[in-house]
């Protein structure tokens, strides 16, 4: 993956990769912010479904924010 950085005047960088979002390394997190409902039916949300899982459980906590995944560990809030 090759990433191209660009930095703003107050010093916030982003770096821009292509390559497989899910094949980052465990020191990477990944967040989607996904609908209350839970459906995930659609684009990358199938993806985050299928690789994390866990819908049922977020679902029973009947949650506004519901999915943080860190360091390829699932939190609920």
């Amino acid at each position: 993956m090759a990433g191209s950085p660009n930095e703003d005047p107050e010093g916030s960088r982003i770096t821009y990769v292509k390559g497989d979002l899910f094949a980052c390394p465990k020191t990477d997190s990944l967040a989607h912010c996904i609908s209350e409902d839970c459906r995930m039916g659609a684009g990358i949300a199938v993806l985050f479904k299928k690789k994390f899982g866990g819908v049922q459980e977020l679902l029973n906590q009947r949650l506004a924010v519901v999915l943080i995944v860190c360091n390829g560990k699932m939190y609920l809030q």
